[in-house]
C-alpha cells in the first residue's frame, strides 16, 4: 500500500470514529449509560471494545476485522495503531477531543506503567495515549500493540488468538509463498517480538490466560467462528448485540400495524 493511500486511512478511520464517538456523547445525554462501559475511578468512561492480541499465523487481525464488520465498529490494528502513535498530526486528530480527566488518567497510569530506562518512552507514551483516547470513545476493536493491558478488562472483552505451530506455519507459508521452514522462522521470530515487546513495557507473559477473557484455537475454529465467538463474547459480558442482528427486529416492529400492536399487548 501506498504510503499516501495509508495516512489516508488512517486519517478516515480517525475522522469516523471520532463522529460516532460524539453521536454517542449526544445521546449520552438523553440515556446514562450504553452496554459495557466503564467508569473508572477518576469518571473517565471507557468501552465496550474488543481487544484482540494474538499469534503469528493464527489469523486473529482477519478475525479482528470479520467481527467489527458483524458490529459495525471501527478495526484499528497494530500497524495503524503504530502510525497514529508516531505520526504528530495524526496522533492530534485522534486525540484532540479528550478532556482534562483523561489526561490526567493518562498521566497517573503512565508514571507507573513505562520504565525509567525505555528508550523510545515518548512512542510508548504517545501509544498508550492513542490506545486510552480509543477505548475512551468505545465501539472499537483494537489489535495487538498491548491495548489489553493499558485498558480497564472491564470495559473490554480481551482475546487470544493461537492456533499449532504448523497450521500457522502453512497458512503463512502460502499467505507469502515461501516454504514451511522460512514460515516456521519467520512465526518465531514474530512471536518473539510480541512476547518481549509486552514483557518489557507490561511486564506481563503474552500467552497467560489470566490476561485474556478468552482464548481460540483456530487450528479447531474457522475465521468466521472465531468472528462469531468474539461477537457472542460481547453480548454475554456487555448485552451488546449487533446491529445486523437488531435490524430485522427493528423491521418487524416498524411493520406491526396498531391493531396487532394492541393484541401483542
Amino acid at each position: 500500500m501506498v504510503k499516501g493511500d495509508f495516512m489516508s486511512r488512517i486519517l478516515n478511520l480517525v475522522e469516523r470514529q471520532a463522529v460516532m464517538s460524539n453521536v454517542r456523547a449526544r445521546l449520552a445525554a438523553e440515556v446514562p449509560s450504553r452496554p459495557g462501559q466503564y467508569v473508572a475511578e477518576d469518571g473517565t468512561i471507557f468501552g465496550p471494545c474488543l481487544l484482540v492480541s494474538r499469534e503469528c499465523g493464527s489469523g486473529g487481525g482477519l478475525a479482528a476485522r470479520r467481527a467489527g464488520d458483524l458490529m459495525g465498529w471501527n478495526v484499528f490494528d497494530a500497524r495503524i495503531v503504530d502510525e497514529i502513535a508516531r505520526n504528530a498530526h495524526v496522533r492530534q486528530r485522534a486525540v484532540q477531543n479528550a478532556d482534562e480527566r483523561a489526561h490526567s488518567s493518562w498521566e497517573r497510569t503512565w508514571r507507573g506503567l513505562v520504565p525509567d530506562d525505555l528508550a523510545d518512552e515518548r512512542y510508548i507514551r504517545y501509544l498508550r495515549e492513542v490506545i486510552c483516547e480509543l477505548g475512551r470513545h468505545g465501539n472499537v476493536v483494537i489489535v495487538g500493540r498491548g491495548a489489553q493491558y493499558i485498558l480497564p478488562p472491564q470495559c473490554a472483552v480481551r482475546v487470544r488468538l493461537v492456533a499449532p505451530l504448523e497450521t500457522r506455519a502453512k497458512r503463512v507459508a502460502e499467505r507469502r509463498n515461501i516454504s514451511l521452514d522460512e514460515a516456521r522462522s519467520q512465526i518465531w521470530t514474530v512471536d518473539k517480538q510480541r512476547a518481549e515487546f509486552v514483557w518489557r513495557i507490561f511486564r506481563k507473559e503474552v500467552n497467560s490466560p489470566l490476561n485474556q477473557d478468552m482464548m481460540i484455537n483456530t487450528g479447531a475454529v474457522s475465521i468466521e467462528g472465531a468472528a462469531k465467538m468474539m461477537v457472542a463474547a460481547l453480548g454475554e459480558k456487555f448485552g451488546v448485540v449487533p446491529p445486523k442482528l437488531l435490524a430485522p427486529v427493528m423491521e418487524d416492529v416498524d411493520t406491526l400495524s396498531p391493531a396487532s400492536a394492541r393484541q401483542d399487548h
